[in-house]
């Protein structure tokens, strides 16, 4: 009886640990956009939870807006969903990007996004 009870307590705190969200996580590939109108990247959103991985079967609602460096910067694609193709109008600068829950409409986060120009290296 004991071994049951600790398989189902075990049972939980996994599910608990995996697919219970703690976090959201932002990614941008690549990290940094170019001064050039042929420059894009693709900021992704996903929950992620206390062990620090994506959670399985989960999504995220976004709006994605711009809200500064209209100038330099524009969404192309759906603006609501869980990534979003941003492409350089071929000026550099930063620009701001707010990402607002679509249920809410709370503002989850606010990312800048470094416009370099084109002959800048990275390390």
């Amino acid at each position: 009886m004991t071994w049951i009870l600790a398989v189902i307590l075990l049972v939980l705190a996994g599910d608990r640990l995996i697919f219970t969200s703690s976090d959201i996580k932002i990614e941008m590939n690549p990290p940094v956009l170019r001064a050039s109108v042929n420059s894009e990247m693709i900021i992704e959103v996903y929950r992620i939870n206390i062990l620090g991985f994506k959670v399985p079967f989960s999504k995220i609602e976004a709006e994605f807006l711009i809200d500064d460096g209209k100038n330099l910067i524009e969404l192309t694609g759906e603006k609501t969903g869980s990534s979003i193709k941003v492409r350089s109008k071929g000026i550099e600068g930063e620009a701001v990007i707010g990402i607002y829950s679509v249920r809410s409409g709370v503002q989850i986060r606010k990312i800048t996004i470094n416009i370099l120009p084109r002959d800048v290296a990275l390390n």
